[in-house]
């Protein structure tokens, strides 16, 4: 190229003659054109690591079937109720002696107003009979059917976890038996001082003053200290059954994910029931005078498949666990 400059080979065809022309190159900012730019490389997002869903959840639903979970549901549904009311009896009866008889009832309130309206509805007329009886005389003339009665409950549970946890060769049925009907005492007595501190703290007696001053916030906001209070007491006791129930020592972190995951689906279970049943439930034209209690029955099926899954859930985080110290150990 002459004098440096950048030029291009143009050819002008004239007749038989051929003449090449130079002509200077035009920069872009003068032609109007843009400058054509070397492609950015972008970092490919990662999609989103969704391997704990083979690792966990499908071997805990796999479990969850193979160990007849549906099965056991049924049963704990069951034993649940036979054992709800004389558990209540126990605890009315501690609650007597010790002379607590309102933290029992706060408790007895509590619980109705986490439970479906339908299925309070259902409990309500024999705790209320229950509430009224002399629990001193009864509980004094047969402690020991009181508590077995009480404590069948906690024993479905324990098969339930006992299977969810692989134990082999668990104790003998008239240990578990005792075990369980201890248990239910230190139940009804944890629940018990559970309310009265909750209740009796002095930060507690402060928001309920400040409450009375305030009376348009009173209303909601009793309501949100109810629940409150009901919450903690059902992650308490969720905590605590997975944590001692299983003939298996287990930490806390290993029983913390399923009583997270049990008690958030417990809330939205219930939400739904209610829901269902205020708006398209017509339970009485299939079940007639028992839908009340089919109802109930079936809702504490669903709560017991809830429970057992939880059990599952946390038995296939410990074996996730497990099986990473193994690769990292090899």
């Amino acid at each position: 190229m002459a004098g440096g400059s950048d030029m291009v080979r143009r050819r002008v065809r004239r007749g038989r003659n051929h003449r090449v022309l130079l002509t200077p190159i035009q920069p872009f900012a003068t032609t109007g054109l843009e400058e054509p730019t070397s492609p950015v490389r972008t970092r490919r997002r990662r999609p989103p690591d969704l391997g704990w869903v083979r690792r966990i959840l499908r071997p805990a639903f796999g479990h969850f079937v193979h160990d007849q979970g549906f099965v056991l549901a049924g049963y704990i549904a069951f034993t649940a109720i036979f054992a709800f009311f004389p558990f209540l009896i126990v605890m009315l009866s501690i609650a007597g002696w010790a002379g607590q008889g309102e933290a029992a009832g706060q408790f007895i309130t509590l619980t109705l107003e986490l439970l479906p309206n339908e299925v309070a509805s259902v409990l309500q007329p024999a705790i209320a009979e229950i509430r009224s009886a002399p629990h001193g005389t009864i509980i004094t003339l047969a402690i020991p059917v009181t508590l077995w009665f009480a404590s069948s409950g906690l024993e479905s549970l324990r098969h339930a976890l006992n299977m969810a946890h692989e134990v082999a060769d668990p104790p003998s049925f008239w240990w578990n038996r005792l075990a369980s009907m201890a248990l239910t005492v230190a139940s009804a007595t944890v629940i018990l001082a559970a309310m009265v501190l909750m209740v009796g703290l002095p930060i507690a007696e402060n928001i309920l003053a400040w409450l009375a001053e305030h009376q348009a916030l009173e209303e909601r906001m009793g309501l949100i200290m109810r629940y409150g209070i009901g919450m903690a007491l059902l992650l308490l006791l969720t905590f605590s059954l997975y944590r001692l129930l299983p003939n298996r020592r287990l930490t806390l972190l290993d029983v913390l994910p399923g009583t997270l995951v049990s008690v958030t689906f417990w809330l939205g279970a219930t939400k739904l029931y209610s829901t269902y049943l205020s708006s398209i439930g017509r339970y009485s034209i299939i079940y007639g005078s028992l839908g009340g209690v089919i109802l109930t029955l079936f809702f504490f099926y669903v709560m017991a498949c809830i429970f057992i899954f939880g059990a599952q859930l946390n038995a296939a985080i410990m074996r996730e666990r497990a099986l990473q110290r193994e690769r990292r150990a090899a």
